[in-house]
């Protein structure tokens, strides 16, 4: 395991998990570990409610390292295909080797791809290049098995591989940036496989250990750096998109999207922000805004995930690439909705430190005035999106 290291993207990765955050993991990694097929989301999320917990909010506390927006590039701890959306029963969810790190039982295998990686890198390098054509290592997994066999015999600490251990750690390499499409099987149900080496796994020279991999992933899906230019949001900026958001909802549902808004907390997001005590209590302001909201033909907002139930409304009710606007604006309100939980509890450090990073803040910020400003600005762009995809589609 790792030393001692920062809390920055990269390190938010290794951060120690809550116990929720760990029986998660183990949920999707069990399956997987016994039969090298990764369950479906359902299985998780019934498996944590037997213990009275909600996967889906344990799933958003993750640490991400990169955008969130559709079609970012981003790494954390599980993969799904439609990480910018709410779950589906049916969602296929993987641990990555970041997630695989957190578990216990996951060490053969994780030493396992790690050599593979090595010797992948060392095919690349050992490439002789051709003027007249392009050139390419491709590596079977009798090969990497070879490999690994080799490791074992000399490090004694990899098992001995058999044709589950490299079912799974085919699964795993595919799962990974920069190897997602270059792993084929040809032949579903038999277990011989390719690797075609993509130039770009140069970046992986050097990775001695999980931990420097981690640390080269990272750095290839970091967000960029923060615009020069400071951000700007008036007192009245984001009352005045809720009222823009609620007006065009109204036109084109003919109901209102945010019912029963209490005056106090509408109030409050025009205060300034000075202190963390005032950052709080604007955060508690806006979570309670954005709470209020319905769906068609419902009269009041639900006990919890009301933004989520919008967000599934618009998934159905849109086009394809309108949808995933839609669907990150979402998802955007929601992580500000998990700020104002984490800031509020102090045993939630990570999910603080993972909340702020999300939306390109580190915790706790330089300045509370300036992360409030951040957050205004971006709560009020999630609320225009939306705002602009319901008018299109009116």
């Amino acid at each position: 395991m790792a030393g001692e290291r920062g809390v920055g993207v990269a390190g938010l990765l290794w951060e120690p998990l809550t116990a929720e955050q760990m029986d998660l993991l183990s949920a999707i990694f069990d399956p997987f570990d016994s039969s090298g097929d990764w369950p479906v989301w359902q299985f998780a999320d019934l498996t944590l409610d037997r213990r009275g917990t909600d996967a889906a909010d344990v799933l958003a506390s993750l640490p991400v390292a990169g955008s969130s927006q559709p079609r970012s590039r981003n790494y954390g701890l599980v993969w799904r295909s439609d990480s910018h959306m709410q779950p589906q029963p049916d969602s296929v969810v993987a641990l990555t080797v970041a997630g695989l790190r957190q578990v216990s039982g996951a060490g053969p295998l994780l030493g396992a791809f790690l050599t593979t990686i090595r010797f992948l890198v060392e095919q690349q390098r050992n490439l002789v290049p051709s003027p007249a054509r392009v050139v390419e290592a491709t590596v079977t997994s009798e090969a990497i098995e070879k490999e690994l066999l080799t490791a074992s015999i000399e490090g004694r600490r990899l098992r001995p591989p058999a044709s589950l251990f490299m079912r799974k750690l085919r699964v795993v390499l595919g799962h990974e940036p920069l190897l997602n499409s270059a792993v084929q099987q040809p032949q579903p149900g038999v277990e011989q496989w390719t690797v075609r080496v993509p130039a770009a796994l140069r970046d992986y020279r050097g990775v001695d250990s999980i931990e420097d991999y981690l640390d080269q992933v990272t750095e290839l899906v970091a967000p960029p750096a923060p615009p020069s230019v400071p951000f700007s949001a008036g007192p009245l900026d984001i009352p005045n998109s809720v009222g823009y958001l609620d007006a065009v909802w109204e036109s084109t549902t003919g109901s209102h999207l945010f019912v029963n808004l209490d005056p106090a907390s509408v109030g409050r997001l025009t205060q300034p922000c000075g202190s963390e005590e005032e950052f709080n209590s604007l955060m508690s302001a806006l979570a309670d805004v954005l709470g209020q909201v319905v769906t068609p033909g419902t009269a009041k907002p639900p006990q919890g995930k009301a933004l989520e139930a919008v967000g599934d409304y618009l998934a159905g009710s849109l086009d394809t690439d309108a949808a995933e606007r839609a669907a990150a604006a979402v998802m955007t309100l929601i992580r500000l909705r998990h700020i104002r939980v984490s800031t509020q509890h102090r045993d939630a450090r990570h999910k603080a430190v993972a909340a702020f990073i999300e939306i390109g803040l580190l915790f706790p910020p330089a300045s509370w005035a300036q992360a409030w400003t951040h957050i205004a600005v971006t709560a009020i762009s999630a609320l225009n999106t939306l705002r602009e995809e319901v008018h299109a589609a009116s």
